[in-house]
């Protein structure tokens, strides 16, 4: 796992930089958010209650009510200056078979996962370009490479188009300084899974971390990765 002693870590690329993790009071981006303090960035996390980690501004943040998405950047932007990294870690999956999902929660998690990256993206994107520098790094998950398991239709759907959109933005703003990637993790020991980690665990022996997950994000924003875009980096522990 990564340790996250500043003294330790080595990734260039954060001395200055400004990074904005949603999803981050709890899991992935929480985790996210931490490694990227202990490198020394500049950090803004943000989640429907203020998250509270050392190092990190919190701020309360809606990612589908765009109003809120723009007061909340504005103000960790007002606090920390311009944004360089991005990582769209907030996401929610509630498994329900096909023949019983219905509309209202198709669109709700079509409204989190999807509308809620595009939206923060959008908000911070523009002015990377101007300034020529900039790192996009969207959390999808292999559902949106295979579909999935069983009863995910909704969150497969989302994390597939999460895809499609991070590659779409990288061929698009590519010239311009900025990278956009994934990483599709499958079976990572956070509260969506809670209670069936000895089930899954993967081929290389174990189930997967949030610090496996935070060590590729943390790589994919550093200056170690300025030639690298498009790209969907599989965290699966082997499991296809």
């Amino acid at each position: 796992m990564l340790d996250h002693d500043s003294t330790k870590l080595s990734l260039q690329g954060f001395d200055g930089r400004v990074a904005l993790v949603t999803g981050g009071a709890r899991g992935i981006g929480r985790r996210v958010a931490e490694t990227f303090v202990a490198l020394g960035a500049g950090v803004a996390a943000f989640d429907l209650d203020e998250p509270d980690i050392p190092g990190a501004l919190g701020v309360a943040m809606d990612v589908t009510d765009p109003a809120s998405v723009a007061s909340g950047i504005a103000a960790a932007e007002a606090e920390l200056g311009p944004t360089s990294i991005v990582v769209t870690s907030a996401g929610i999956f509630t498994p329900t078979p096909f023949d019983q999902l219905e509309l209202p929660e198709w669109r709700r998690t079509l409204d989190v996962n999807v509308t809620g990256t595009y939206t923060c993206v959008r908000e911070v994107l523009p002015a990377m370009c101007e300034r020529g520098y900039g790192r996009v790094v969207t959390v999808s998950s292999m559902a949106g490479v295979d579909g999935g398991d069983m009863a995910c239709a909704h969150y497969a759907a989302s994390k597939g188009a999460v895809i499609a959109f991070t590659k779409s933005i990288s061929s698009e703003h590519c010239a311009r300084g900025i990278t956009a990637n994934v990483v599709a993790p499958r079976n990572i020991r956070t509260q969506m899974i809670a209670g069936l980690e000895e089930e899954l665990v993967a081929p290389v022996g174990r189930i997967g971390e949030v610090d496996d997950v935070a060590a590729a994000i943390a790589f994919l924003s550093s200056a170690h990765a300025s030639y690298i875009t498009g790209e969907v980096i599989a965290l699966n522990g082997g499991e296809w």
